[in-house]
């Protein structure tokens, strides 16, 4: 059995940030802005963060 400690997923999510408004928080720490189209789609519920993260996601080994 491996001894390996497995760290949960954490989603990502839309913050409303009081400086830069709303942003995509990624499950690593940083910080997206949205654009314009983004804010209204959101708005909208037209997508969501985790459509969102996939545009967005790029893998550490890329």
């Amino acid at each position: 059995m491996s001894n390996a400690i497995v760290e949960p997923y954490q989603e990502s999510r839309i913050e409303d940030e009081p400086i830069l408004g709303p942003v995509l928080a990624m499950p690593d720490g940083s910080f997206k802005r949205l654009n314009w189209l983004e804010r209204v789609m959101v708005r909208l519920h037209l997508t969501n963060a985790k459509a969102l993260e996939a545009r967005y996601y790029r893998p550490i080994s890329s």
